[in-house]
């Protein structure tokens, strides 16, 4: 990480609006912004300065994305079940998917024509157990279209863990592919209009959000690190790791910091004399990117080795601020102003 996305402790710095368990996605719908957490939905709204959470809602299954238009439309992924549709007068419609798309319906964003761009990061694994996805070589990913009508359309396949998406007002859509380190833009119908606009990015990407000065946001959930890339080239390893020890004691990447102390380690140590390091080569980390229109990254906010807002997995525009969820610590963050000049950096 240099230049742009310089290491700094932002993220630690920004302001803790409030904790929820298993605080994860965000929307802004009008004068109300949404948040997810396990199976319930919160608004959010702005009284005396600060922000209040009222339950909003609850579901069967773990809630795995939101999405909302400028109309108040409200659009809510529920796991091994599909896709619930608000209205603005509160009613609820639902468009049931295939058991292999339900579990795993991870990000969503409304087209101007109304219709729903969806990500499934895979079709072999649930949202929850996307380190196993990862440690597989998952490329089982997969962009559909949702209608107003409920009907269904395949736009892409065999894409490595699709976490974010963000619809173009062009017939584009941009989305990010977290096992390839990358966000791509592409064309709704044209397949051979394609591009990577950011690539080899440090981290795993997860969700985008538009930015009101015509780029976006991108968030990072997991750091990239040496050891990580050895065992993913490792087969042999990777397999009987796999095979015989917990997923919660892979060596891989995670949302939350260095908690126990039996955690696999790596060269150079994750502590010396006891103290975890900023630039220790931790297992999780906090990162969101500011973008221009072309993916450009303008700024950056970190949590480094040794911070706790750690597994940043959305984050949105919402009456002139910037909310962040750090599904590690689940804390909302706030971020600051909106349109604020961007520091220099070195």
């Amino acid at each position: 990480m240099d230049g742009v996305l310089k290491p700094n402790n932002r993220l630690e710095q920004a302001t803790r609006v409030l904790t929820l368990p298993s605080i994860d996605n965000l929307v802004a719908a009008g004068s109300t912004a949404y948040c997810s957490g396990g199976n319930n939905l919160y608004s959010l709204r702005a009284e005396a300065g600060s922000l209040r959470a009222d339950l909003a809602g609850s579901f069967p299954g773990a809630i795995t994305f939101l999405a909302a238009d400028s109309a108040g439309r409200l659009a809510v992924g529920v796991a091994d079940e599909g896709i619930r549709f608000a209205s603005p007068e509160g009613s609820w419609n639902q468009v049931a998917l295939a058991p292999d798309l339900a579990r795993c319906a991870v990000a969503a964003d409304f087209t101007p024509d109304g219709s729903l761009l969806v990500c499934i990061g895979s079709r072999e694994v649930a949202a929850a157990d996307w380190k196993r996805d990862l440690m597989q070589h998952g490329r089982s990913g997969t962009i559909l279209s949702v209608d107003q009508a409920g009907d269904i359309v395949t736009l892409v396949e065999g894409l490595a863990f699709p976490y974010g998406i963000a619809a173009l007002g062009d017939g584009r859509f941009v989305y990010s592919e977290s096992w390839r380190h990358c966000l791509v833009r592409r064309a709704i119908g044209s397949p051979h209009d394609i591009s990577d606009l950011l690539s080899d990015l440090p981290a795993y990407p997860a969700r985008l959000a538009r930015s009101a000065e015509g780029g976006f946001w991108l968030t990072a959930f997991a750091p990239r690190r040496q050891l990580f890339e050895m065992v993913l080239r490792e087969d042999d390893y990777r397999r009987e790791m796999m095979a015989t020890i917990d997923p919660s004691e892979w060596v891989g990447p995670d949302l939350s910091g260095e908690s126990r102390p039996d955690q696999p380690l790596q060269a150079g140590s994750v502590r010396q004399m006891g103290v975890i390091k900023p630039w220790a080569p931790s297992h999780s980390y906090g990162l969101v990117i500011k973008c221009d229109a072309e993916g450009r990254p303008l700024e950056s906010w970190h949590s480094r080795a040794d911070g706790t807002m750690h597994g940043i997995t959305s984050v949105i525009e919402f009456q002139g601020i910037v909310l962040a969820t750090s599904r590690g610590s689940g804390t909302l963050l706030n971020l600051g102003t909106s349109g604020a000049p961007v520091e220099s950096r070195p």
